[in-house]
C-alpha cells in the first residue's frame, strides 16, 4: 500500500507543523528481539488477499501477514504524542494508499476501489479537499485498457506542482500494479492524464535477463533456466523515477527486493542493499530534493541489509542521485528506536526541517516518524521522534457496531496527516462480517 508523498512547504503549499529538529546521533541500536517468521510466498498471498487484492511485494505482505492485529502496545525511550483526530474517508472498500498535494490546497489520493466482485478492485484518483474526502465530489474509478485487465489499484501519485516540466498542467501520474491472468500475478504499471481518465497507460516490468539494467544486473539467476519475474509493483513517484519492488516465482531465489524505474531513460536500477539482491529490501516512498530538475532523492522504504547480527525488518532512508547512479548510505530505523520486530517506512512528506513519515511495525500498527535532516538537498538523516496512531483505541473500532478492528496500517502521509486500512470486526443482530476502509489521523507534533 503506499506509495505515499504529501506536499512540502514549497510553491505556495500550506505548512506543515513539523516536529523540533533534533541533532544526528547514532544509528539506532540493534535489534535484540527476536525474528520474524519467513513465510512462503503462496500463504502470504492467501493470508492477505482479502483486504491487499494486489500485493505489495513479498517482504512487506509477510510483514502484514505477521501484524495482524491492530492493537499498539506501549512505548519507551522516545519522545511521542497521542494521537488527534480519528475519522473515515471515502466509502467502505475505499482503501487510501498515496496523497500529493496541489497548488489550490487540495489533495490527489491513489488508491483501490471494491467492484463488488469477489476481490477485484479497479484504481481511483480522487481530486478534492482532504479532509472531507467522499465518493460523491473528485472520485474517479478507472479502467485500465490492458487486454484482459482483472483487477489493479495505483500506490502513489505525482502532481505538475511538483514536476511541470514532465506532468502537464491538470493532469497527474499515477502508479500502480494490475493483474490479467496471463500467468504473471502482478504487472506494474504508469498512468498519465486527467483525474477523470482518458490519459495514457503504460506497463513497465522488471526484466528478469538484466536488459535494459543499471550494471546489466539480472533479476533472475542466470544458472535458473526457469526464474520468471511474477510481480512489478510500482509504489511511488517523483521526478523521472518510480520505485517499487519485484518478485520471482517460487523456488528461483530469495523474493523481494526493490526498483527503480527511470521513466525517460527506462531503465530499471535493481537495488544492492548489503551487497545483495535478497536483502529483504522494500521501496515504498521517494522524494525529490531540491524540487524539479534536481537529480536528488531520498528513498524511503525497509530492509534487513542492515549490521544487526538477526535480520530483523528496519525501516531505512537512503539518498539517491540519478545522473550518476550513486546511493547515500543508509540509516536504519526501528519504532521507538528501541529494539522491535520490524519496522517499514510507507511514506514520505518533507516537512520544514526533515521529513514526515507514515510506518507501520510492530508494537505499533500505525505511526508517524519526524526525522530531522541536515545538508540541502542531499541530506544527513538524523534521530527520528516517534508518533503512535492508535486507531485501534479510536471509535472507528469501538464504537458499535464494530466489535474490534482485525487490522490497521499506516499507508501514507500529507504534512501531519495519516492515513491507512482500517479494518472493523463487525457483530449485529444480523451477524458478523469485516469491513475494511480508509481512516484519516491529524497527528499533534511539537
Amino acid at each position: 500500500m503506499t506509495a505515499n508523498q504529501a506536499s512540502p512547504a514549497r510553491a505556495g503549499l500550506p505548512a506543515a507543523q513539523a516536529a523540533t529538529a533534533r541533532p544526528h546521533d547514532p544509528a539506532d541500536h540493534p535489534a535484540i528481539c527476536c525474528r520474524p517468521t519467513d513465510l512462503p510466498l503462496v500463504a502470504v498471498r492467501k493470508k492477505t488477499a482479502l483486504y491487499a487484492p494486489l500485493l505489495l511485494g513479498a517482504a512487506l505482505a509477510a510483514v502484514l501477514a505477521l501484524a495482524g492485529s491492530a492493537m499498539a502496545s506501549p512505548i519507551t525511550g522516545h519522545d511521542a504524542t497521542s494521537t488527534g483526530s480519528i475519522s473515515k474517508i471515502l466509502s467502505a472498500g475505499d482503501i487510501v494508499t498515496g496523497v500529493r498535494g496541489t497548488t489550490n490546497g487540495d489533495v490527489i489520493l491513489t488508491g483501490s476501489h471494491a467492484t463488488g466482485e469477489g476481490a477485484n478492485t479497479l484504481p481511483f484518483l480522487y481530486q478534492g479537499p482532504l479532509t472531507s474526502a467522499a465518493e460523491d465530489s473528485g472520485f474517479h474509478a478507472l479502467t485500465p485498457p490492458f487486454a484482459g485487465f482483472m483487477t489493479g489499484t495505483f500506490y502513489g501519485p505525482d502532481t505538475s506542482t511538483y514536476n511541470p516540466d514532465t506532468i502537464p498542467g491538470g493532469q497527474v501520474r499515477a502508479v500502480g500494479s494490475y493483474r490479467t491472468g496471463d500467468g504473471v500475478f502482478n504487472h506494474g504499471m504508469i498512468y498519465l492524464g486527467p483525474v477523470s481518465g482518458g490519459g495514457t497507460w503504460t506497463t513497465i516490468d522488471v526484466p528478469a535477463d538484466g536488459s535494459n539494467t543499471a550494471g546489466g544486473v539480472r533479476a533472475c539467476p542466470s544458472d535458473q533456466p526457469g526464474c520468471v519475474v511474477m510481480d512489478t509493483i510500482a509504489h511511488s513517484t517523483m521526478g523521472n523515477l518510480a520505485v517499487g519492488n519485484y518478485d520471482l516465482n517460487l523456488g528461483h531465489g530469495v523474493s523481494g527486493n526493490a526498483f527503480i524505474y527511470n521513466m525517460t531513460t527506462r531503465q530499471w536500477t535493481l537495488l544492492q542493499l548489503g551487497g545483495s539482491l535478497a536483502s529483504g529490501s522494500t521501496l515504498y516512498g521517494i522524494w525529490q530534493n531540491g524540487g524539479p530538475g534536481s537529480p536528488n532523492y531520498t528513498l524511503a522504504g525497509g530492509s534487513s541489509a542492515h549490521l544487526s547480527s538477526l535480520r530483523t525488518q528496519r525501516a531505512f532512508l537512503m539518498n539517491y542521485n540519478e545522473r550518476t547512479g550513486h546511493f547515500g548510505t543508509p540509516r536504519f530505523y526501528n519504532y521507538g528506536n528501541a529494539p522491535a520486530l520490524f519496522t517499514h517506512f510507507d511514506g514520505i512528506t518533507a516537512v520544514p526541517g526533515g521529513f514526515n513519515l507514515a510506518t507501520i511495525s510492530k508494537p505499533q500498527a500505525s505511526s508517524m516518524a519526524f526525522v530531522p535532516t541536515t545538508g540541502g538537498n542531499w541530506p544527513l538523516f538524523g534521530r527520528a521522534t516517534w508518533y503512535p496512531v492508535d486507531v485501534a483505541g479510536s471509535s472507528l473500532c469501538t464504537a458499535a457496531p464494530a466489535a474490534s478492528c482485525s487490522k490497521v496500517t499506516g499507508n501514507t502521509v500529507y504534512q501531519n496527516q495519516v492515513m491507512g486500512l482500517y479494518v472493523q470486526q463487525q457483530k449485529s443482530g444480523s451477524g458478523s462480517g469485516s469491513v475494511p476502509g480508509t481512516y484519516l489521523a491529524t497527528v499533534p507534533t511539537r
